[in-house]
């Protein structure tokens, strides 16, 4: 049975048509056609492929940790960010590529992630011009905040329908670098790249993946 789309997003997911044997786990993917991409001073052409709707949850990485034997990461169980439905943070980068991996995904490339983020309506932000707010995305907590279940937010969502790409937790991409903020940014802003060491565990460091 399909997993059900988180609240308020609409219908758009793509459940894929795999053989059971190479169908991807995790969360439901979204496509995202081909298109152009800034980064930095550099405009470019990323061809279509298909992100997670969402961030990897608590519930999922939970499934891998029993088939991988891998560590658990320190605040899966904290009060705050237990939450099966909350997304895993405290992942390093081979982790969140093993996870990737199992999933028979990837992690995004930065183009890939900002395609999905900008899409061609040339906004800066996911849902266009409007800045960010507590409607449409989450940050601003302080250092005691914690991260939402993905998908509360349907005023946020990308132009192809994923949500929380900006706020709630920082995303791994291919390269080691993060994008997207955090539940506890005081700003947020699409073109900040995060560069933290890659076995560097945060509370604030998930990930979602690619296809």
């Amino acid at each position: 049975r399909p997993e059900q789309v988180p609240r308020g997003l609409d219908q758009r997911v793509m459940f894929w048509r795999y053989p059971w044997w190479r169908r991807p786990r995790g969360a439901p993917l979204l496509p995202v056609p081909g298109g152009r991409a800034q980064l930095g001073g550099a405009s470019g052409r990323v061809f279509g492929f298909a992100l997670d709707v969402r961030p990897v949850t608590n519930a999922e990485y939970a499934d891998f940790l029993r088939e991988s034997g891998h560590e658990k990461p320190p605040w899966m169980y904290r009060d705050g960010f237990c939450d099966p439905e909350q997304p895993i943070v405290g992942v390093t980068f081979a982790e969140a590529q093993a996870f990737a991996r199992w999933a028979g995904k990837r992690l995004p490339s930065q183009a890939e992630w900002v395609r999905a983020v900008v899409g061609d309506r040339g906004g800066p932000f996911p849902w266009g011009s409007a800045l960010p707010d507590a409607a449409r995305a989450v940050f601003g907590r302080g250092e005691r905040g914690t991260p939402a279940r993905p998908g509360e937010r349907p005023a946020g969502v990308g132009p192809f329908g994923h949500a929380d790409l900006l706020g709630n937790t920082w995303e791994w991409c291919q390269d080691g670098a993060c994008r997207g903020g955090f539940w506890g940014a005081k700003t947020l802003d699409p073109t900040t790249v995060l560069r933290p060491d890659l076995g560097k565990r945060s509370a604030g460091i998930g990930f979602r993946c690619a296809r």
